[in-house]
């Protein structure tokens, strides 16, 4: 049976969204890569000139992962507005959560809300949200696999993927390919979606045709709406547009690619190139006759941590805690004027250089500079008064930056504040002296700000 070990997604902010499903879902980096762009991934992916930066995101499962695309060129055309789940492509992604509602409140908290209510009762509760590239996730109390559990190698994980759908114009069609070409497995006596279900993503009373496959541990939903009736792609249209790209079959040896590939071929899908070979792995692009990109890869098992199916070399971690003897808002006014940063934090001048939501909100770029450097940093996310999220733009030897502060109220009318820092250096060997001289830095700020805050409402300021 094939396995399906990859649903890419093409996202408009790598960072955000990478951080998005990390928070919401905790699934674990698996690092990352620079290397797919320039003329030979043109012709693997079938995009003239792309150049990407992509990151991995692996869940419980073995051999899979969620795979993030930044298209820099060609750039990524939005999801329509008008979008829906009917519209002919890779559209949704189902998630099992071990804990249902502390799922929802963590999406919740990060603007994701419910498109409905949960449908289902109490064990069995469905519902969808959108990432942020408008991507459908549904969130799956129950497990499809619960009849036939699988032995998976990261159980600690709080969610696993269990599917990935589709709108396609003919469902027969779509039979022909993953069936009797690929050899994909009915999924007898599963019912994943009823027709009440349609409810959960926008389409009450929609009409349509189901065709269940398994590929392994995860399951294909094949979909052909006759109302409404699935809209095209839309005019040059290219997988790296915003929203799923094309999903993958993973292979160990070069052979069973050799194999897939001749069947993909035979029912009548076509290659965007040869198969790219580099030894320990190897890629090929195929599109299906209606389309659908997909992809055939091969990984050699020794070769999985750089391929994104092993947790990444971890992130340096920073996390400091202070109690301020203020309110939260006096601690938050403080927080979000980047004009007078370096009122607390330890450098020379800070500066505002482009107004974000209400001005200091997200999309905010500010620029902190000392004798040997200068940052840009911008806000990425926020819930006023309790939490801020930003990412370093440039101005340091970092990779994947993440910075959070959270604020929390206490019964005495005081404030916890949690600042929390995540990168990878970007040069090897050097992440522990970074992370000595970051947390340096955030302890004296922390301390200043401590001291501003407490004197602010001393003086009722």
């Amino acid at each position: 049976m094939q396995t399906l070990n990859q649903i890419a997604l093409s996202v408009t902010d790598l960072r955000r969204s990478h951080q998005w499903y990390r928070d919401v879902f905790g699934l674990a980096s698996a690092g990352g890569t620079e290397l797919f762009r320039g003329p030979m991934t043109a012709k693997v992916q079938g995009v003239p000139g792309a150049a990407t930066t992509c990151w991995w995101l692996i869940d419980q499962q073995d051999f899979f992962q969620l795979e993030l695309f930044q298209f820099h060129r060609p750039r990524a055309r939005p999801l329509p507005a008008d979008w829906t789940p009917a519209d002919i492509g890779y559209s949704t992604i189902g998630i099992h959560v071990s804990d249902f509602d502390a799922t929802l409140a963590r999406a919740a908290r990060h603007g994701a809300m419910p498109r409905s209510a949960p449908l289902g009762a109490p064990g069995r509760r469905r519902v969808c949200v959108r990432d942020p590239d408008g991507v459908l996730i549904e969130i799956l109390e129950d497990d499809p696999r619960a009849a036939e559990p699988r032995s998976r190698p990261r159980p600690e994980l709080p969610s696993v993927v269990r599917f990935v759908r589709a709108s396609v114009p003919d469902l027969e069609q779509s039979r022909r390919f993953f069936v009797d070409g690929l050899g994909l497995g009915e999924a007898g006596g599963i019912v994943l979606h009823t027709p009440e279900h349609e409810a959960l993503w926008g389409l009450a009373g929609a009409a349509r045709d189901t065709l269940l496959l398994w590929a392994n541990d995860l399951l294909i939903e094949l979909v052909q709406y006759t109302e409404p009736k699935g809209r095209p792609w839309p005019p040059n249209y290219y997988i790296g547009d915003q929203g799923l790209l094309n999903i993958a079959f993973g292979f160990r040896t070069r052979r069973a690619l050799d194999q897939a590939l001749a069947a993909a071929k035979s029912a009548g899908a076509k290659p965007n190139w040869r198969v790219l070979e580099l030894g320990a792995w190897g890629v090929v692009y195929v599109n299906d006759v209606q389309g659908f990109s997909v992809e055939l890869l091969y990984v050699r098992p020794w070769w999985d941590r750089n391929m994104g199916f092993l947790p990444g070399t971890p992130d340096r971690a920073i996390e400091q805690r202070v109690r301020i003897a203020a309110a939260p808002e006096t601690v938050w006014a403080r927080l979000v004027d980047h004009a007078r940063l370096s009122e607390w934090w330890p450098c020379r001048a800070s500066r505002l250089l482009r107004e974000g939501d209400g001005g200091n909100g997200p999309g905010a770029v500010r620029e902190i500079s000392d004798r040997l450097q200068t940052l840009t940093e911008e806000v990425v996310a926020w819930e006023p008064g309790r939490r801020l999220d930003y990412r370093l733009r440039g101005g340091a030897p970092l990779r994947n930056h993440f910075g959070r502060v959270r604020l929390e109220p206490l019964a005495d009318g005081t404030t916890e504040l949690h600042y929390e820092i995540r990168f990878t250096a970007a040069i090897a060997g050097t992440g522990w002296l970074l992370q000595r001289v970051i947390g340096g830095m955030l302890g004296k700020g922390l301390r200043r700000l401590q001291t501003l805050c407490e004197s602010n409402h001393a003086k009722g300021t």
